[in-house]
């Protein structure tokens, strides 16, 4: 398996060298080879990239339809127009974060809540529970498609915002969703459902 992985990356870097001297026109290898970027940051965020577009839309995904199928007022909700998928798979994607942390490198002092903080410290973003933080939503912990979610920060924030937060929109809500549930009748779970 190990070898497996080496041999894919390697794949990549060897993509990357083939079009870093003529890049697609606006596109991620462009606007980083652009801004200056060394190659072993290009490399890792082109990386970051392909896993990011296939792992956490599959992930969320199956996992938004889990939750429609473990929670079928709210799939009723969606069919009564009550809701819509895309109320859905914000409501997953705040109830269930596609990354629940992220580390982060201090860039300068500061103090929160008496902790301080140095440049070099290192730090951990916890999205997962930045997203379910009760000071910002009512009964955090319950899955609610009809929640205002727009306090939650599923896809980032700042700088470090998701890039493919609106193709994510777009496939889920727009495409898989609705296929799975229009097209794939009596799609229902089986055996011990976790909960």
């Amino acid at each position: 398996m190990k070898n497996r992985c080496h041999a894919a990356t390697a794949l990549i870097d060897a993509y990357i060298d083939r079009n870093l001297s003529t890049p697609t026109p606006m596109s991620a290898l462009a606007v980083m080879k652009e801004a200056g970027l060394p190659m072993d940051s290009i490399r890792a965020n082109i990386k970051l990239i392909i896993s990011g577009g296939q792992n956490e839309p599959r992930d969320a995904i199956a996992g938004t339809i889990w939750a429609l199928l473990t929670h079928p007022d709210s799939l009723d909700a969606v069919r009564d127009g009550h809701a819509t998928y895309a109320d859905t798979f914000s409501e997953y994607a705040r109830w269930m974060a596609p990354i629940g942390m992220s580390p982060r490198e201090v860039a300068q002092h500061d103090c929160i809540d008496g902790i301080s903080f140095a440049p070099g410290d290192r730090v951990f973003f916890m999205f997962g529970s930045a997203c379910r933080d009760a000071a910002h939503f009512e009964k955090p912990d319950q899955f609610d498609v009809t929640r205002n979610t727009q306090a939650a920060i599923s896809f980032g924030a700042g700088p470090h915002f998701c890039a493919g937060a609106a193709a994510a929109r777009c496939i889920i809500a727009d495409i898989a969703l609705p296929l799975a549930f229009e097209h794939l009748n009596g799609l229902h779970l089986t055996g011990d459902v976790p909960f």
